[in-house]
């Protein structure tokens, strides 16, 4: 059961975004005879999270390969706490993350936990919270509204609701959505955990934010009968 825990917002992030030169890469072998890239300070763009007992990475690139992150930087742990800090979030949230580094093969006992290699991070480039712009795993929609943000992803898994404004998450697990002819499509799913409950209608028709940005999707969301509306940005996982 998807539980719920208040911690992070884009608005908030802190952010490291220095300029820097992406670097050729190499293949090598690793024990099992597959390949891996390592280069000297090749840089990796990537979802970040700090597991249970392990730090972990996805590349942009290979969204489908998990590498275990070794931090030689030592504050990798404190910038995911930091850019939680202010605003809400859920646990073992992945964040959006450009570092330098080199990848050395798993070792056994990491390739039974599903990594394909180690990712030794040298330096650590850019630090934020992962938004439709920078989020490497494909999703349905994000729907972006008053301080407020709905993320809907066939691929994670989840419908996740961030309120800004009264710092609460909302975690639901993704079922596939009623479709009428591409025009409408409807979300529904429950958290028995929280005693929760949404439904999200995603219609395709002109719509346009305060700042008056235009999109081609608006989104009507209620939450235990409380309703958000805004517009939807479409993915590619549909």
């Amino acid at each position: 059961m998807l539980l719920f825990s208040a911690f992070i917002s884009c608005k908030h992030a802190r952010k490291i975004t220095p300029d820097v030169a992406k670097e050729e890469d190499s293949l090598q072998k690793n024990n099992d005879g597959s390949t891996f890239n390592e280069t000297n300070g090749r840089v990796f763009n990537g979802l970040f999270v700090v597991g249970r007992n392990v730090l972990s990475f996805r590349e942009c690139e290979h969204s489908d390969r998990d590498f275990a992150v070794v931090d030689s930087t030592g504050e990798m742990k404190q910038l995911y706490k930091t850019v939680f800090l202010h605003s809400p979030a859920f646990p073992y949230e992945y964040v959006y993350v450009q570092v330098k580094g080199e990848l050395s093969p798993a070792s056994e006992a990491l390739s039974v936990q599903g990594f394909d290699s180690v990712l030794t991070v040298e330096k650590v480039l850019t630090f934020e919270q992962k938004n439709y712009q920078n989020s490497c795993i494909p999703y349905d929609f994000w729907v972006l509204g008053d301080n407020w943000s709905l993320q809907i992803s066939m691929r994670e898994g989840v419908l996740v609701l961030k309120d800004f404004s009264s710092m609460m998450v909302y975690v639901f697990e993704y079922f596939p959505p009623k479709n009428l002819n591409d025009e409408v499509m409807t979300y529904a799913s429950n958290n028995y955990a929280m005693q929760a409950s949404i439904k999200a209608v995603i219609r395709k028709e002109p719509c346009h934010d305060n700042a008056n940005n235009q999109f081609q999707y608006s989104a009507s969301v209620l939450i235990n009968g409380k309703r958000y509306s805004g517009c939807a940005i479409k993915g590619n996982s549909l």
